[in-house]
């Protein structure tokens, strides 16, 4: 059990460290056991956003146009 619990925080810490510099992504809960554990604005329509989970974050890819956004303001 305790190999399962360091499992999900260590899945849970590579998906922060992911998707945590993306523009819609609001908050990133801190428990493993949360199956929604990701506050995003994208999906809901409004500036209220909604829980969703790590494979619809990571399936959006707006933490990639992002990331580049953020390498060409460096680079410039």
């Amino acid at each position: 059990m305790d190999d399962l619990n360091r499992m999900k925080r260590l899945m849970l810490t590579v998906t922060q460290e992911l998707i945590g510099g993306c523009r819609f992504c609001i908050e990133i809960s801190s428990d493993p056991e949360d199956r929604t554990p990701i506050q995003c604005v994208k999906f809901s329509g409004n500036s209220t956003p909604i829980s969703v989970n790590a494979a619809t974050c990571i399936t959006c890819k707006e933490f990639k146009k992002t990331e580049r956004l953020q390498q060409a303001k460096l680079s410039d």
